[in-house]
């Protein structure tokens, strides 16, 4: 398949991409496809549109899809690239919307999630999901390569608060990696695609992130003594340390050294303690 001429469709409307908006657009049709065939669902939700070319590959498979877009500037490429009947745009910040009251009146419940997420603001694009994770069912997205390595990390020096809170909450996998020739410009990093679906059963999301970022605060100190975890507790280092020994860990442990599963015995547990957080 050949590359999406993106700079000619983008000169034509006297356009270029924005580097403040995280702007890199697929050009490759074979990626396009592959994240395409990948969403699954009857209701799609996209994040950013780009030219419009994976927009028009989601309608055709979607009963319905709608696009969030903050770039108004691409309103004329965009209503001449994409004439679907099954879809339409919503020009907002992502970051600015109401997932809850858009999944309701646009899709009656539930959707999928794709996009391709700006590097800048990956980190709080995935906390708004989770954080509304009863809306979505898979979500289907495009990070750095090295950020996808982290949130399923389980171990060593990539394992972080994110890893913690990602894998608690969701089940995810590495669809396929995307080098720097695909878009247009080219990024200076890989990308990767990758699946993420929410668990049946799984903590609070806004608790659960919460405790996570608070124990990897200090994550090489002993989490009984983390006055992050503490304060978000209410309690001291004796309650942690009964929190310790009722999920059959060691009361000495350091927080980097437990499972994303281990984090939410933790935190279930924890809500016995403390009714909210």
């Amino acid at each position: 398949m050949n590359d999406i001429k993106v700079a000619e469709i983008l000169a034509r409307y006297g356009l270029s991409t924005t580097k403040s908006l995280g702007q890199n657009f697929l050009k490759d049709s074979a990626v396009l496809q592959s994240i395409a065939d990948a969403a699954e669902g009857d209701y799609i939700l996209e994040i950013g549109a780009g030219i419009g070319s994976l927009t028009n590959l989601l309608c055709q498979k979607a009963k319905k899809a709608v696009t969030i877009e903050i770039d108004r500037s691409l309103e004329p490429l965009l209503s001449a690239q994409v004439a679907e009947e099954n879809h339409r745009f919503i020009w907002q910040d992502v970051l600015k919307c109401d997932l809850q009251t858009l999944a309701r009146e646009e899709f009656g419940g539930k959707c999928t999630v794709v996009g391709n997420l700006p590097y800048y603001i990956t980190t709080e694009i995935l906390l708004l999901l989770l954080k509304n994770i009863d809306c979505w069912d898979q979500a289907i997205l495009m990070v750095q390569q090295e950020v996808a390595e982290r949130l399923l990390a389980q171990s060593g020096k990539e394992y972080r608060a994110a890893s913690v809170w990602m894998q608690g909450l969701c089940d995810g996998e590495i669809l396929f990696d995307v080098p720097p020739h695909c878009f247009h410009p080219a990024p200076h990093v890989r990308s990767a695609v990758v699946r993420l679906k929410p668990k049946t059963e799984h903590p609070d999301p806004k608790g659960f992130i919460a405790f996570a970022q608070a124990a990897f605060a200090a994550r090489r100190k002993m989490f009984a003594s983390s006055a992050a975890v503490q304060g978000l507790l209410y309690t001291d280092k004796a309650g942690l340390c009964a929190l310790l020994e009722q999920a059959g860990l060691p009361q000495n442990a350091r927080a980097e050294t437990f499972s994303p599963q281990e984090f939410a015995l933790l935190f279930q547990l924890a809500q016995n303690l403390k009714d909210k957080f």
